[in-house]
């Protein structure tokens, strides 16, 4: 009897060892899954969150650039807006000039027309009329090498006058003349201004 429980003894052990055996290495299988499992999950995670940071990154560049161009675009405006009031301001300056002034602005310009001759129509400029009466036109008619006849036309709303020659017109209105400078030194005065 002493050997059969010797060989249930032995039997148990054999099978304690191997449940031990297999229990461990159970475990180790269940083990390693699981951090396989877990690493997988982890790259998962690192994967997205790459993604989203990139995303992130690039909303925020372009939410960025997008500000950048509407700030310069701003700026852009502000400066357009300025040069506008600077040109007109300078319209604004020669319309409240004096009627002495303007005369001696339009003897000089009709002076420049020197290769004109015949009789020139001199049409006023509806702010401009008691500066260039028909005693001043008579003047200059002694002294210029061509005839003007006062127009009885005038331009509403503006200040200086036009020389029609025979369909061909010089316009010498304040608006005009200051619209001609502005479209050739605009860039200028803003390199000179915000530079």
């Amino acid at each position: 009897m002493e050997a059969i429980e010797k060989i249930i003894q032995q039997l148990d052990e054999q099978a304690a060892a191997e449940r031990q055996t297999l229990e461990t290495k159970e475990k180790q299988r269940i083990e390693q899954e699981h951090q396989a499992g877990l690493k997988e999950i982890e790259a998962e995670h690192e994967q997205r969150l790459q993604k989203s940071l990139k995303a992130v990154d690039q909303k925020y560049k372009q939410l960025s650039n997008r500000q950048q161009v509407e700030t310069k675009q701003m700026t852009l405006n502000q400066k357009q807006t300025f040069l506008e009031l600077l040109f007109e301001d300078a319209v604004e300056a020669m319309e409240s000039w004096t009627p002495e002034v303007q005369r001696k602005f339009a003897e000089q310009a009709l002076a420049d027309l020197n290769d004109l001759t015949g009789e020139l129509s001199f049409v006023c400029g509806e702010k401009s009329q008691k500066a260039f009466t028909s005693e001043w036109i008579a003047a200059q008619n002694k002294v210029l090498p061509f005839q003007l006849k006062a127009s009885a036309e005038v331009v509403n709303n503006q200040a200086g006058f036009l020389i029609n020659d025979h369909g061909v017109q010089y316009n010498f209105l304040f608006r005009t003349l200051v619209q001609d400078i502005q479209s050739e030194m605009s860039y200028e005065l803003a390199q000179e201004f915000f530079a």
